[in-house]
């Protein structure tokens, strides 16, 4: 191919082999055909996900396509009619599917073994906590106008976001050339994305499986070493590897745990194995969706999702530090960037009464469904709708470092939309919890959710930790009262003593 002559399909198979996040799917002549780079692929299986409409009309799998469309007119643009003969010969085998997309029924997908997954781009990312802070917590936002999930991320109405991320490229790249993998190869990869139509596969490049697909930097259980000892060429090491999966190696395996070994280290660790690069989609599961509170109401901020997330952080065992994969995934997304993402249910739903009393406890990045119950109150009351009184128990460490949204927050108090009652545990010698604030406003807890016939509900976000602590300061003796709050614990229904709704939704940041 002459160096500068690109035909019409260069772009799209430069974006589809290079850094786009995509994979092909195509039609081909036989069930049983082996396609170029892979082997003989396996019979298709069904089911590769069901697509419903929602409530705006606009089916899954129609938003899947769209938003496919728009990725590759936007990542395309970038590269600005500059692509050479060189670029698109890196992709090999899959410029033919994308030469003859008519003949071969070309498609493209990102994630297809997510059936409810959609592209959407990011559009803002802040962050919230000083540089040098100990912490890492930032905002990020997607644009999900016009997606399948549109009306379907109001943070307000008992949803999440669960986010699918990729691994580190660089890393991914280094592993690849220890492994001496080809990263442009074509591997069939219907195991783990099966097509609903017959005569349909899956293919993308090895690049692509370890970075989109497989959880490389995971952490391996003990089944992964039964099935990884048999590719061992080299006696001594196959002996190795499956003696840890004994129980009289159980310290050993379990020291590996606590070192937070991974996939990859163990790959690279023992180098006499001898993997089919399509055998490495059976022995290590793919990335799987990471769950996020959502900290807007798409009421208040139409065709916008937004996360309030903490990069997740730990000692392994002889003090290096790691990383959760989808928390340092958005760490380091910035607007123009995309990602897989869908609604995902939540506990988190305000109550149907609008006039309801709402008392709100948020723990750190806890806060997230609560800034979104506070805007979906202010876009009711901006309707003329009467609505309830909001208390939040926001709790943190510093309130110069950790006072997440504090502008929003000290407007919304001086427009009288709700009460903030912080406590930060590090700003005084004397340490300042949630549940002292709970106590603080013990007439309010009794009127809206103590005495008989109230109808408040409480809601719990954050560490699970503080739990206990938050309840019995709910439930504990009321001073001045005349009387206590009854029972030690919420009633069967779930509610409160005296009838309102108790709710504890867990840290899904």
């Amino acid at each position: 191919m002459p160096g500068d002559t690109v035909p019409a399909w260069a772009p799209k198979a430069a974006l589809v082999g290079g850094t786009a996040a995509l994979i092909v799917t195509l039609k081909y002549l036989s069930s049983k055909k082996t396609v170029e780079g892979g082997g003989v692929k396996k019979e298709v299986k069904a089911g590769g996900g069901k697509h419903e409409s929602h409530e705006a009309g606009i089916s899954v799998k129609a938003s899947q396509v769209h938003q496919v469309a728009e990725y590759i007119a936007d990542a395309g643009a970038k590269w600005d009619a500059k692509v050479k003969a060189e670029d698109v010969n890196k992709v090999g085998e899959l410029s033919k599917y994308l030469a003859f997309q008519g003949e071969y029924k070309t498609s493209f997908a990102a994630r297809p073994d997510v059936g409810e997954g959609v592209l959407v781009k990011v559009t803002d990312w802040k962050l919230l906590t000083p540089e040098d802070y100990d912490r890492t917590c930032f905002h990020v936002e997607f644009d999900i106008a016009g997606t399948s999930i549109e009306h379907l991320c109001n943070g307000a109405h008992g949803t999440a976001l669960s986010v699918y991320s990729t691994n580190d490229a660089k890393k991914v790249q280094e592993f690849l050339q220890a492994m001496k993998l080809d990263p442009q190869a074509v591997v069939p990869v219907d195991e783990i994305a099966p097509q609903e139509e017959d005569g349909m596969t899956v293919l993308t490049t090895v690049e692509k499986l370890f970075t989109q697909y497989l959880d490389l930097f995971g952490k391996p259980t003990r089944e992964f070493l039964k099935k990884l000892f048999p590719y061992a060429v080299d006696i001594q090491e196959k002996v190795a590897i499956a003696e840890l999966t004994l129980e009289r190696k159980m310290e050993d395996f379990q020291d590996r745990q606590a070192r937070a070994l991974t996939f990859a280290d163990y790959f690279l660790e023992f180098p006499s194995l001898k993997i089919p690069v399509e055998k490495y989609a059976e022995l290590v599961p793919t990335i799987k969706q990471r769950v996020y509170s959502i900290c807007s109401s798409t009421d208040y901020r139409p065709g916008k999702c937004q996360l309030l997330v903490v990069r997740e952080d730990w000692q392994a065992k002889g003090g290096d530090t790691k990383y959760g994969l989808c928390s340092s995934f958005l760490t380091f997304v910035r607007s123009g960037q995309w990602c897989v993402a869908h609604s995902t249910h939540s506990v988190m739903h305000m109550p149907e009464d609008k006039s309801v009393p709402v008392f709100m406890a948020g723990l750190g990045t806890g806060l997230a469904p609560f800034r979104a119950f506070v805007e979906q109150r202010r876009h009711e009351k901006s309707k003329g709708i009467t609505v309830g009184p909001l208390t939040l128990f926001f709790g943190g460490r510093y309130s110069k470092a950790e006072y997440y949204y504090r502008d929003e927050f000290e407007l919304y108090e001086r427009e009288g939309l709700v009460k903030c009652c912080n406590a930060w545990s590090r700003d005084t010698s004397k340490k300042v919890y949630v549940q002292h604030k709970i106590m603080e406003e013990d007439e309010a807890i009794w009127r809206d959710l103590g005495r008989e016939g109230s109808k408040g509900a409480f809601f719990l976000c954050g560490s699970k930790q503080p739990e206990k602590d938050v309840f019995a300061a709910i439930a504990r003796d009321l001073p001045g009262q005349g009387r206590p709050v009854r029972g030690a614990g919420p009633r069967e229904d779930g509610r409160a003593p005296g009838g309102g709704a108790l709710r504890d939704g867990g840290l899904l940041s």
